[in-house]
């Protein structure tokens, strides 16, 4: 039966709480990321079980109304794990951070003119933070990623204060043009950084991610993006790093005074080669008649005598924080370091100041300037030359500790080979060095419409460098009465604009963005010289220069005009597209092939965002990548393509033409295809692995081909050409232990490199520094050794001996056999200077507050020849220069029937020339570095109204293992006038850092 009044009740009492949940409270508060604080835009927060709730704004802050009472809010966003929070009846404002989620691959990576989530990424790319980059304390980004990115290839080929390391990016794709990679700093080309106002390094490495930087990729593009403000509160850091650093000899221990005296004997044993009779004896008498045993007297150590411990300091400070319209952030460097040879040292400061006013959420103005200057104190290679060759009978000081003077008229005895005191030279000489440099970076970034924005970001840079070369006219050696100045200045300003319109939006599942515009780079350099000699007494200055007068000054004006395109699709979060289009016209060739094009096609599938796979616990993450595209290089020089003359000589007292360049009108663009194909798995949300396969070949090779003799030249430029690079990388980063108190993760990379020549218009062998030959041909490896093969020592007679190969018509070996008469010996390939494999492993424990690094690099399969050895190693055909400690199990022959390593001094012609005698395996494992740490309880560094402070001790360049016998297995691989790729001369040796680390925040 109908109850009107208990219908009545019921109405009421719907009705009460209507109105109890209208009668609501306001909840305000802000979703940030965890992992470093910084806003999260965009964010959901709902109350749990209805579709009532809100968004997070640009900077993070939520305002939402939510009923009286407890009531349980859910926060979420793409990317990141969801969280649910229990708000309480007296709570009104709350701070949510979120966890990333791993699965969802939501980092943010820079990826040149554009920034992607790592799950959307078709490319292969290596993200190395700054926390992976701070345990090597360096002014070089190189020596601060060796061993941290597969493929990647880090040779510190000098420990000169200020050295750059040579990178190189999955092998060397050309003969003659540039292989560094492109640097390019906060999205612009070029740029100038310091390393600690580096917040991330991205390595951009198959053409799918380079092809939109077109001709300037061809070596790979390194992406530094600098720090920038993290959250409204301004945050202070102050780091101080003081130690001191030890040259590292390597393994070339040179004989003290008594070794090299017993070493000398040698050099008098009765032995007249060819003869009868020989008694095989030493001849005791003859011995002590030229070599008394007063000279033992003295025994110097020229290495540490030139060579000193020498301290490092590197002082940073920043600080960065958001007002309302400001993101703000400064810091300063200032880095200096000794150098552990005499009269050397490098000292660097730099600012920065990063500013982006926000006119709206979406309108943008960012202002970036750095400015750095440097200067210190170079050094005569011929004085590092001595301190390896002259004798320890020789004492470079007086009794009162004054260097002494030596020529070949000094009346004293001075044993040494080249009567020249190395000491004296850097007293009387001085090489010092300048330089200045600032970079202004404009960007705007303005929205056109919800899915249309033009960007442009614009560089303003201009540096100057100095250089000079003094020696006062009382110094020893070609200069002295005379003295000599050479100072070389250069200038360089230049810019480069890009402007952009960048497109975003959504259509269902699909998602397109991507980009298209222009780009204009140009600069100025100037270079101007001058030098002479006749330099008064006690002036360093070249208005008083009076002889040999000479001055030398280029410009030079390059320029690229490019237009470059870029679209990447994507559907449902699993299946990706990108492509990119660039066009890029330069001042380095003719009219007619001043254009190249370089298009880029790449592909992914997000494989665990598909069902079979999205609840598997084992597989967390598994995409796989494949893409294709071209690069290019222009990077020779300029006018390469001109006929040539030299204004340079003189003729009746006038300027003279002489020919120095064939003309190539045709020249044009080297350009290098790329195929690239890789996946990326993530296992048990602990181990992530990725494995790349590549097949990269340089076309049109810029080549100096040789000319027929009637052209009246040697080489003319054309292309001509290819090289192959085929390789295999494999990275792993894993948690292995993870638990309250400790934790263990360690990162592995290794990467496999094949290289080979094709197509070449004919067999070229090219001889370069110390006559050491290199052939180039189709089929052989790029630097590849051409040099006969040392068959040891003749135990009959003591002579030095090189195999002979014998071949039949068809090139195949048909019989060897030795000989002792080095032109009869077979010239051979013997390897490539290029290593086979590298990679690094680098482990890191952490337990409480305490932490503790590894870090090594490895190389493998590379030859190295060390030319120094031909000298060091001579077996008495340089009697007067030092010898190295020879290796265990060497022995000198002495008489017939002796089995030995080393030829008799008495029958050793030939035996230093260039062979595999001095060609050495090149590979290494270096203990890169080790750290070890701890950071203080937070309620004392609150105490001192701090926030943070760590304290660690760290040690860099341990140690090297090597079967090497030099002084550093890292050897230049980059080609030059006085310089062969993996040819080893006396060089500025690598040093050891031991440094202490202080690192505060507040």
């Amino acid at each position: 039966m109908f109850n009107l009044k208990k219908l009545l009740l019921f109405l009421f009492l719907i009705i009460s709480c209507c109105n109890l949940y209208a009668q609501g409270r306001v909840l305000k508060g802000k979703i940030t990321i965890a992992k470093d604080g910084t806003p999260l835009p965009g964010a959901l927060i709902v109350i749990k079980g209805t579709t009532n709730g809100t968004a997070a704004g640009p900077d993070g802050l939520f305002s939402l109304s939510i009923p009286n009472g407890p009531v349980t809010i859910e926060v979420r966003s793409i990317g990141f794990f969801s969280k649910d929070v229990i708000i309480n009846v007296d709570q009104n404002k709350i701070n949510v951070a979120l966890d990333e989620d791993n699965k969802q691959l939501s980092e943010v990576v820079v990826t040149g003119y554009s920034t992607q989530k790592k799950g959307n990424l078709t490319s292969a790319i290596t993200v190395v933070s700054a926390e992976k980059l701070k345990d090597v304390t360096s002014d070089d980004i190189g020596e601060m990623l060796q061993g941290k990115v597969a493929g990647l290839q880090v040779v510190n080929s000098s420990g000169a204060p200020g050295s750059q390391s040579e990178i190189r990016l999955r092998g060397v794709s050309s003969v003659n043009a540039a292989q560094a990679p492109l640097i390019v700093v906060d999205g612009i080309i070029g740029g100038d950084y310091d390393p600690n106002d580096v917040e991330s390094v991205t390595v951009l490495k198959d053409a799918g991610a380079t092809a939109i930087y077109g001709s300037q990729a061809n070596g790979g593009v390194i992406i530094i993006t600098t720090k920038k403000a993290k959250g409204d509160k301004t945050q202070y850091e102050f780091k101080a790093v003081t130690g001191f650093r030890t040259p590292d000899f390597g393994s070339m221990t040179m004989m003290n005074s008594s070794e090299l005296y017993q070493n000398q004997k040698q050099l008098f044993r009765d032995y007249i080669p060819g003869t009868t009779g020989n008694s095989y004896v030493i001849d005791l008498v003859q011995f002590q008649s030229e070599r008394p045993a007063s000279i033992l007297n003295n025994n110097t150590n020229w290495l540490t005598t030139l060579f000193k411990p020498a301290p490092v300091e590197n002082y940073y400070f920043s600080a960065m924080g958001k007002t309302t319209k400001n993101d703000y952030y400064f810091g300063a460097t200032f880095y200096d370091e000794g150098g552990t040879f005499m009269n050397t040292d490098y000292k660097r400061i730099n600012l920065r100041s990063n500013n982006t006013y926000h006119f709206t959420d979406k309108i943008t103005l960012t202002n970036n300037i750095n400015i750095s200057g440097s200067e210190g104190k170079s050094y005569d290679y011929n004085d590092i030359y001595y301190a390896y060759l002259n004798l320890p009978w020789d004492n470079p000081y007086d009794a009162n500790h004054n260097p002494i003077y030596v020529d070949g008229n000094s009346k004293f005895q001075w044993w040494s080979r080249d009567k020249t005191n190395p000491v004296n030279t850097i007293d009387n000489s001085d090489h010092p060095f300048k330089t200045f440099d600032i970079n202004y970076d404009l960007a705007l970034n303005l929205p056109i419409t919800s899915w249309l924005t033009f960007n442009t970001t614009n560089r303003g840079s201009a540096s100057y460098g100095y250089s000079s070369t003094f020696y006062s006219p009382e110094v020893q050696g070609t200069y002295h009465g005379s003295g000599y100045l050479n100072d070389q200045s250069t200038y360089n300003y230049g810019g480069i604009s890009t402007n952009l319109m960048k497109f975003d939006f959504k259509l269902g599942k699909s998602a397109i963005n991507g980009l298209a515009g222009v780009e204009f780079e140009g600069s100025q350099t100037n270079t101007v010289g001058a030098s002479g000699q006749g330099l008064p007494l006690g002036l360093e200055s070249l208005d008083v220069v009076s002889t040999k007068q000479a001055i030398n000054g280029a410009p030079d004006s390059p320029s690229i005009l490019s237009y470059l395109s870029q679209v990447n699709y994507s559907y449902d979060e699993r299946y990706f597209l990108s492509g990119s289009y660039r066009v890029d016209g330069s001042s380095a060739f003719a009219p007619g092939n001043k254009y190249g094009s370089f298009p880029s096609v790449s592909a992914g599938w997000l494989a665990s965002n598909e069902d079979f796979l999205k609840d598997n616990h084992t597989i967390d993450n598994l995409k796989l990548r494949l893409s294709y595209g071209i690069t290019g290089t222009q990077d020779i020089g300029a006018a390469r393509y001109l006929g040539l003359y030299s204004l340079t000589s003189q003729y009746n007292s006038a300027t003279s033409a002489t020919p120095l360049q064939l003309e190539s009108p045709n020249l044009t663009w080297e350009s290098k295809h790329q195929l690239d194909a890789g996946f990326d798995i993530g296992l048990f949300h602990r181990i992530n692995i990725t494995v790349d396969a590549y097949h990269n070949v340089t076309k049109n090779l810029l080549l100096q081909v040789a000319q027929p003799l009637s052209v009246g030249f040697e080489s003319k430029w054309e292309n001509s050409g290819e090289v192959l690079n085929n390789g295999l990388e494999f990275a792993i980063s894993s948690q292995n232990i993870k638990n309250k108190d400790f934790q263990w993760t360690t990162d592995f990379n290794i990467s496999f490199n094949n290289n080979k020549l094709q197509d070449f218009p004919s067999t070229v062998v090219s001889t370069g520094e110390d006559a050491v030959s290199q052939i180039y041909r189709t089929g052989g490896n790029l630097y590849e050794f051409y040099m006969p093969t040392w068959a040891g020592v003749n135990a009959q007679t003591g002579a030095p001996q090189w195999l002979v190969v014998n071949k039949d018509a068809n090139g195949k070996v048909t019989s060897t056999s030795v000989t002792s008469n080095y032109a009869s010996a077979t010239l051979q390939e013997q390897g490539s200077a290029l290593p086979k494999f590298q990679g690094g492993f680098n482990n890191e424990f952490k337990y409480k507050k305490f932490f503790l690094r590894i870090n090594t690099y490895f190389e493998y399969g590379n030859k190295v020849y060390n030319a120094n050895l031909a000298q060091v190693e001579n077996d008495g055909s340089e009697p007067l220069l030092n010898q190295i400690v020879l290796p265990k199990g060497s022995s000198v022959w002495t008489h017939p029937g002796d089995i030995a390593t080393e030829p008799s001094p008495e029958n050793n012609a030939n035996s230093t020339s260039v062979s595999t005698r001095y060609l050495k395996n090149g590979s290494y494992l270096s203990l890169r570095n080790i750290a070890f740490g701890y950071s203080l309880p937070k309620t004392f560094a609150q105490k001192l109204k701090l926030s943070d402070i760590n304290l660690s001790l760290s040690a860099d360049n341990v140690y090297t293992f090597t079967r090497y016998l030099g002084q550093d297995p890292a050897t230049t691989i980059t080609p030059g006038n006085f310089v062969t790729p993996g040819v080893a001369d006396f060089k500025y040796p690598d040093n050891r850092q031991f440094l202490l680390n202080i690192n505060v925040k507040f």
